[in-house]
């Protein structure tokens, strides 16, 4: 499908399968706002560069937070087995004592 999408009045056609064209329509219009935002009028390479880099520092920073998300589920997971592990460990010596 051909989807001809605008930026700041700037048409760009490109192709796409149908269920994207709204995530895309959505995507062109933060890019417009964004560069809205820098105070163009028009999309050139300098505004449109500072934008890239701006996604990339947004991406880098979203992925470390990941990574650090993902060390503090790892370190919760460790602490519900070792406490099921001490749990079992405390049911089995109270068992062991039990007089017969």
């Amino acid at each position: 499908m051909r989807l001809v999408l605008s930026v700041l009045g700037e048409e760009i056609a490109l192709e796409s399968a149908p269920e994207e064209e709204r995530r895309l329509r959505d995507l062109a219009a933060l890019l417009e706002a964004r560069l809205r935002a820098l105070g163009a009028e028009k999309a050139s390479s300098e505004h449109l560069l500072i934008i890239a880099l701006s996604l990339m520092d947004e991406v880098q920073a979203a992925r470390a937070a990941l990574a650090r998300a993902h060390g503090e589920i790892e370190r919760l997971n460790d602490m519900v087995v070792e406490a099921r592990l001490a749990e079992a460990e405390a049911g089995d010596q109270t068992s062991q004592q039990a007089p017969a």
